[in-house]
């Protein structure tokens, strides 16, 4: 059809769509013609009228949810619309795997791992959900400032897509300039984009999280022990902040200290690898060696785990072995409704994999 018939089909489908609009065939007979007329905004919000009631209602939402994502680069949206889906149907597995991949790509890593625990309970886990559960803490993708940075040119000043394109931009190899939206390029590896992102939101978890372990990594105490003043509030319930504590402890020789903020680190994500690495150094310095032999070697095999999660082209490409070494990981750190759930999946009887009293 030519772009003149598709208008005058436009204007006979918004007429019944306005007669009926609880009629869902009037509004997805709207939405193809919006499409057609490449007006994407339109498509979606006619996408978006379909009742709840309708037999149609989760691929027409699923649809929506895409273009918002992909077509208008608005994630927080499709956020919205796969979240309307799980209350329809709350074992719907695509809308839980784009809510991972929003969650991943933003570093929104509390509601990335309650979105899992929430997936594993309505056996509806995409295959990544191990992957991601594992590197939580750790989260990185490479290509991540380049996605961030399209879903930013909707927003550009929003928090979350600022911050997570600047600790992307810092995290990743430099060897190429970045073309940061709305600011000048810089390079991988700059740090300039975290500083700046600083002064507009201080409290921002995650731009001191990247601000902490960097004077980890330089040894730099001091620092540590000012960063670690001024955090704010809801950083109590993020695991990362309780091993940062426990580092510090160390540090001045409160190692037993240092054990309970390990601890509580470990209780908010119990396959932490770095939390235990540390919790096992402390306990040999408290004497405390079989201790200190078992976290040691549960931070060593989380670490291999993570490596070869992230070695892998897709984490949704993780194959049996590594899902059940996953499982024995998880079932090792105390995390049952994980290995409960990857023994479902690989079809494993949970009596195989109790822990040991």
């Amino acid at each position: 059809m030519r772009e003149r018939d598709w208008q005058t089909a436009h204007n006979l489908a918004d007429q019944w769509a306005r007669r009926s609009p609880d009629d869902a065939e009037a509004w997805l007979n709207l939405a193809e013609v919006a499409r057609n007329l490449g007006d994407l905004e339109a498509t979606a919000e006619c996408l978006g009228r379909v009742p709840k009631s309708d037999r149609r209602f989760l691929r027409t939402q699923m649809l929506r949810g895409d273009l918002l994502l992909d077509g208008l680069n608005r994630p927080f949206e499709a956020v919205k619309v796969w979240k309307s889906m799980l209350v329809v149907a709350p074992n719907a597995s695509v809308a839980h795997q784009r809510l991972l991949y929003v969650y991943s790509m933003t570093l929104q890593r509390r509601l990335l791992v309650e979105q899992i625990r929430d997936a594993i309970r309505n056996r509806a886990e995409p295959p990544e959900s191990y992957g991601y559960m594992l590197s939580a803490p750790n989260l990185m993708f490479s290509d991540g400032y380049l996605k961030v940075g399209q879903w930013l040119q909707a927003d550009p000043e929003n928090e979350i897509l600022r911050v997570a394109q600047a600790v992307f931009a810092a995290r990743t190899s430099p060897t190429r300039g970045v073309s940061m939206f709305g600011a000048k390029s810089v390079q991988p590896g700059d740090d300039a984009a975290v500083i700046a992102c600083l002064e507009d939101f201080p409290e921002n978890l995650e731009l001191k999280a990247f601000l902490i372990e960097k004077h980890i990594a330089s040894g730099s105490m001091d620092e540590l022990g000012k960063a670690l003043q001024s955090l704010p509030p809801n950083a109590e319930t993020d695991g990362r902040f309780w091993r940062y504590i426990g580092v510090y402890r160390d540090f001045q020789r409160r190692h037993a200290d240092a054990k309970e903020a390990f601890l509580r680190s470990l209780k908010l994500h119990m396959m932490d690898w770095r939390a235990h690495h540390e919790l096992g150094a402390i306990e040999r310095v408290l004497g405390n060696s079989e201790l200190a032999e078992k976290h040691a070697e549960l931070g060593n095999r989380g670490k291999q785990l993570e490596r070869k999660i992230m070695e892998l082209p897709n984490a949704a490409q993780a194959e049996t072995p590594l899902l059940t070494e996953i499982l024995e990981y998880s079932r090792d750190c105390g995390d049952t409704e994980v290995a409960n759930g990857l023994a479902y999946r690989l079809n494993i009887p949970v009596e195989s994999h109790r822990p040991a009293n």
